[in-house]
C-alpha cells in the first residue's frame, strides 16, 4: 500500500487499489498478507493484517499508514484520520500520509484542517504540484479566492502541464469577478441612498463573505456613524467580530446589544458564549440565565449554562440543570442527540461528585437508549475508574475510542488507567496517540511523563514534563 492516490471519490474511498508494499523483518508476513488482501479487494482482511503489523511494531509509521489507508477504503473515516495522524507523529517525513489525510479532510468538508495538513506536506515537498493544487482547492472551498489564485499559480509554475490547476484558476477568476461586480452594485445602491444603514449592511455582508474583514468593519462602522444606537449596525459588527474570532470585541458588542434590547434571548446567549471564551464565568452564567429566563425553550442556552456550572465545579447547580434537561428530553422536548448529551452531562456531573454508582446507572441508561454512544462508554469507564474497577474501565474506554477514534481525552484517560494496571507499553501507545490527536494536550504529556517514570526512563520523563510545562506556559496556565 505504498503508492497513494490523491484523487478520491465521495465516500472517502481511494479510487485505485494499492500496490504491493514489502518490509523486511518480522512485519514481512503481515504486510505481505495485507497487500495481497488489498490487491484482491478484501479490505477487511487487509485491515486485519495491517492491524497485526501495528501490534508487532507499534512505532512503525508506515505500518500505521497502511492500516489507515485500509480503513479509508472501508469508509471508516474517523479511524483513518486517527491512523494518519499517528503515522505522521511516528514518521514526520511520511508525505503520503499528509496527502491522504488532507484529501480525507477535504472530502469531509473540514477545509481548514485540510489546508493545514497540505501546508505541512509542502514543507516536506515544496516542489509537489499536486499538493499546491490541493492547497488551492482548500482555499477555494473557504472562499479565500486570492490565496487560491496564488496556490494555483504556484502549481502551474511547478508543473505548467497541470490542466486541472489551469481550469480551477479560471473558475476562481470568474468567482472573484462576480464578487467584485456585486460590490460595485452595492456601492451604487449606497450612492443612491447614502444615509440608509441597510445598504451598508449589505455591503459589509458581502465583504464578510469575501473574508475582507477590514472592509466589512469599515462599512459596519459607517452604519454606526449614521445611527449610533441602531441595532442593525451592532448586529453587523457582532457578525464580523464573530467570524474573525475576536472574542473581546464580540463580547463588548453583544453587551451593547442587550443594553439596546434587553429582551433578546439570543443576544444574551451569544454574550454568554463570548464571556465564557473570555473566561469571565460569572458573567457568562448571568448571560445564560437571562437567555433561559427570557426563553425557557432555548435549550442551547440551557446546555451552555449546565456546562459552565460543571466546568466551574458548581456541581449541585450543574446536577439540577442536567436533570431538568433529561426530564425535558424524556417528555419529547429534545432531539435524540440532545437527550443523549443531557444524560452524558448528568453522568459527568455525578462522576465529578464521586457518586459513581449513580453515574454508572445513568451511563447504562444512556447506552440502553443510544447504543454505541461514545460519551456513554466514557462516563461508564470514568465511574469504574473511580471505584478502582480498572479492568472494566479499560474495556469501556476501548468501546468509547471505537465509537469516537478522534477524541484525545478518551485516549489519554485510557493511557492513565493502563499505567495504573502496569500495562506500560499499551499505556505509552495510547498517550502518544492522544498527543498525535491533540499536540497541545498538556495532560497527555503529563501522562507520558508518568509512564516514563514508571518504566525507569528518567530522561524521557523529564522531556515530557518539560513539554507539558511549555504548553501550559504558552496557554497562560499556572
Amino acid at each position: 500500500m505504498d503508492d497513494i492516490q490523491n484523487e478520491q471519490n465521495s465516500d472517502s474511498t481511494p479510487q485505485s487499489a494499492p500496490v504491493h508494499f514489502v518490509r523486511r523483518g518480522e512485519q514481512l508476513d503481515w504486510t505481505a498478507q495485507g497487500n495481497a488482501a488489498a490487491q484482491r479487494g478484501d479490505y477487511e482482511a487487509a485491515a486485519d493484517a495491517f492491524a497485526n503489523a501495528v501490534d508487532e511494531n507499534p512505532d512503525d509509521g508506515r505500518a500505521r499508514y497502511n492500516l489507515a489507508l485500509a480503513q479509508q477504503y472501508l469508509g471508516d473515516a474517523e479511524s483513518a484520520i486517527a491512523g494518519y495522524r499517528r503515522a505522521i507523529d511516528l514518521d514526520p517525513g511520511l508525505i503520503d500520509a499528509y496527502v491522504n489525510l488532507g484529501n480525507l479532510y477535504s472530502e469531509l468538508g473540514m477545509f481548514e484542517e485540510s489546508l493545514e495538513t497540505f501546508q505541512q506536506g509542502l514543507e516536506l515537498d515544496p516542489a509537489n504540484s499536486d499538493i499546491y493544487l490541493s492547497v488551492g482547492d482548500a482555499y477555494r472551498s473557504l472562499n479565500m479566492f486570492q490565496d487560491a489564485i496564488q496556490a494555483y499559480r504556484q502549481t502551474l509554475i511547478v508543473n505548467p502541464e497541470n490542466t486541472q490547476a489551469a481550469e480551477n484558476l479560471r473558475d476562481v477568476r470568474e468567482r472573484t469577478n462576480e464578487q467584485w461586480q456585486r460590490i460595485m452594485e452595492l456601492e451604487r445602491r449606497i450612492d443612491d441612498e447614502p444615509a440608509n444603514p441597510v445598504r451598508y449592511a449589505e455591503l459589509s455582508s458581502q465583504y464578510l463573505d469575501m473574508r475582507r474583514y477590514n472592509d466589512a468593519l469599515s462599512s459596519a462602522n459607517q452604519m454606526l456613524t449614521l445611527d449610533p444606537e441602531g441595532r442593525i449596525a451592532y448586529d453587523m459588527l457582532a457578525a464580523v467580530y464573530e467570524q474573525m474570532g475576536e472574542r473581546d470585541q464580540a463580547a463588548e458588542t453583544y453587551a451593547h446589544i442587550v443594553q439596546i434590547d434587553p429582551e433578546d434571548a439570543e443576544a444574551w446567549e451569544h454574550l454568554g458564549t463570548w464571556c465564557s471564551l473570555q473566561e469571565r464565568t460569572d458573567d457568562a452564567i448571568d448571560a445564560y440565565q437571562h437567555a433561559v429566563q427570557l426563553d425557557a425553550q432555548r435549550y442551547t442556552a440551557r446546555f451552555s449554562l449546565a456546562e459552565v456550572y460543571l466546568e466551574t465545579e458548581r456541581y449541585e447547580e450543574a446536577l439540577l440543570a442536567y436533570q431538568e434537561l433529561v426530564e425535558l428530553g424524556e417528555q419529547g422536548d429534545l432531539l435524540d442527540d440532545d437527550l443523549a448529551a443531557a444524560y452524558a452531562g448528568l453522568a459527568d456531573t455525578l462522576n465529578s461528585l464521586e457518586r459513581y454508582d449513580e453515574a454508572i446507572s445513568i451511563a447504562q441508561k444512556l447506552l440502553g437508549r443510544f447504543e454505541d454512544d461514545a460519551e456513554g462508554y466514557y462516563q461508564l469507564a470514568t465511574a469504574y475508574d473511580g471505584l478502582g474497577r480498572h479492568i472494566e474501565a479499560i474495556e469501556q474506554y476501548q468501546y468509547a475510542i471505537e465509537s469516537d477514534p478522534l477524541n484525545a481525552d478518551y485516549c489519554n484517560d485510557l493511557a492513565d488507567t493502563l499505567r495504573e494496571v502496569g500495562r506500560y507499553d499499551d499505556a505509552l501507545d495510547m498517550a502518544q496517540q492522544a498527543i498525535a490527536l491533540d499536540p497541545s494536550m498538556v495532560l497527555a504529556y503529563e501522562t507520558l511523563a508518568q509512564i516514563y517514570e514508571a518504566t525507569n526512563r528518567p530522561e524521557e520523563a523529564t522531556n515530557a514534563m518539560s513539554q507539558a510545562n511549555t504548553l501550559r506556559s504558552a496557554a497562560g496556565r499556572p
